[in-house]
């Protein structure tokens, strides 16, 4: 029985804690504050487990799966560099960036050739100012590796940087694009683990893998997901060797490095590009960041960012989801628990396969006797839920056909369904030997995709899925809205 599986008591033990985080964090992600302050910044261990290996599991899966990862928030970014530091009126910069939606800062510290706090008065200020409004800020540093350990001791005095009132940064980003030598990277990357713990927010920033740059094509992608919680591409669409739509570009970048890295679960972080853009263009950024799944996003400027670029970031959470980090924590454990299977070319923003969600639903509902997505089909096939679901919505009806998608809305209308047939009394009307909708007269897959279904709002025991703004229902659902379905299932 599902009940004394050892990957349901984990999954129910995760899901316990993660729905109780999610539904009293997104209101308060929505007005931009944050889980953890500066204080908490390594309670949680980061530390990614691919399915199939030893891992956490019972308690310790609930715990990490339930808490929002430290080091980034949910929310945009910008870049500020060496020479542009504010001045003055630091509690006035932090204002403006919160009110611009801006939710993390990534501040330079320190070069290969520069002392590793260049200007540590304002540093603090800027720290404590921000902490105020609860954005997050973020050291990073170009390095050349040359010298990986000079090097990374620059970003370790950092991390371990204090202002006046004993606060400190969230993170360090290290800027790796001089020397992407495999052995330089690992021993860099090494070293910093080493000083800074397992557990410390590490976030590697890179060229985006479509960079024509020579450098690019020896990027140890595999090295940089083993010892970094989050993959950040600077995705410079008007670069030296090309200039391309900011669309296409951004989408792909985040595609090619869950290839590259052979990681679904990686955490992209996508840095757009703020050199002399436009509103227009930022806003493709941003709508390629949330169709890709990508995590969160920010912006690098030429020099300083303009009131039209805060203006385009201020629309992120139009085209971001507000839990983007939450639902691909959910989507690891999901899919280290077998839930879920990997998506193809390790991409959780391609639509689910139907059988993951009737597995999925099963799950979270404690369906015995259930151990996969067959069994899970029959089981909802014979209690009739397929048939309910398939009057609004016919294209669930397809027998035996596991790896097609559904819409979100029919999707959706299923889990409503799965839900009150469970609330049914015991005793009451037996489903079981009732044949599934449609029999004499269900639809072909080629019926399916030549003819356009009816589409209707979803029934209200389940919520809307938390997508970005102007998302057609009707599009189909991924291992994203999966996992947050999961937690809205069992609550």
């Amino acid at each position: 029985m599902i009940k004394n599986n050892p990957r349901f008591v984990a999954l129910t033990l995760c899901l316990s804690a993660f729905t109780v985080v999610s539904s009293s964090t997104q209101a308060v992600f929505a007005k931009g504050k944050l889980i953890q302050n500066a204080s908490q910044l390594s309670a949680s261990p980061l530390g990614v487990v691919e399915p199939g290996s030893t891992g956490l599991t019972g308690a310790a899966l609930a715990v990490n799966a339930a808490k929002a990862p430290p080091g980034l928030s949910e929310g945009a970014g910008i870049w500020v560099n060496l020479w542009n530091y504010p001045k003055s009126d630091f509690e006035g910069y932090a204002e403006k960036l919160y009110a611009s939606g801006i939710r993390n800062l990534f501040i330079q510290t320190s070069r290969s050739n520069t002392p590793a706090i260049g200007q540590p008065t304002e540093l603090g200020l800027i720290i404590e100012a921000c902490h105020k409004y609860k954005i997050r800020v973020i050291a990073w540093s170009f390095a050349e590796l040359r010298n990986t350990k000079a090097d990374a001791d620059k970003l370790i005095y950092a991390a371990k940087f204090r202002t006046p009132s004993g606060d400190r940064l969230d993170a360090i980003a290290p800027n790796l694009e001089k020397n992407l030598n495999k052995q330089a990277v690992e021993a860099y990357s090494t070293y910093l683990r080493q000083e800074l713990g397992a557990s410390y927010p590490m976030v590697a920033v890179v060229y985006s893998p479509l960079n024509k740059a020579p450098q690019v094509a020896v990027t140890p992608w595999k090295t940089l997901a083993k010892y970094y919680d989050v993959i950040a591409p600077m995705a410079y669409w008007n670069g030296r060797y090309q200039t391309v739509d900011a669309y296409n570009y951004t989408k792909r970048t985040v595609e090619r490095i869950r290839e590259l890295t052979e990681r679904s679960d990686v955490e992209v972080h996508v840095i757009g590009d703020g050199m002399g853009t436009r509103a227009p263009e930022i806003k493709e950024f941003l709508r390629a960041c949330g169709d890709a799944g990508a995590q969160s996003a920010s912006l690098y400027p030429n020099q300083q960012t303009t009131v039209e670029q805060y203006g385009a970031m201020s629309l992120y959470d139009d085209y971001m989801p507000l839990n983007a980090r939450e639902r691909l924590s959910m989507v690891r454990h999901l899919m280290q628990q077998g839930v879920l299977s990997k998506p193809g070319k390790y991409d959780p923003s391609k639509a689910l396969p139907r059988g993951d969600l009737f597995l999925l639903t099963a799950t979270a509902l404690q369906v015995p006797n259930v151990q996969d997505a067959s069994s899970a089909y029959e089981y909802f096939r014979a209690s009739g839920v397929i048939e309910a679901t398939a009057r609004q919505y016919p294209e669930i009806a397809l027998d035996g056909d596991l790896s097609a998608p559904l819409s979100i809305d029919t999707a959706q209308d299923f889990v409503a369904q799965a839900k009150r047939a469970q609330m049914q009394p015991k005793g009451g009307r037996n489903h079981k030997n009732r044949p599934a909708y449609l029999t004499m007269s269900k639809p072909s897959r080629a019926d399916r995709l030549f003819a356009a279904p009816a589409y209707a709002g979803a029934r209200s025991e389940i919520k809307g899925l938390n997508l970005a703004k102007g998302v057609d229902g009707s599009r189909n659902l991924n291992y994203f809205e999966a996992a947050e379905l999961f937690s809205q299932i069992s609550r």
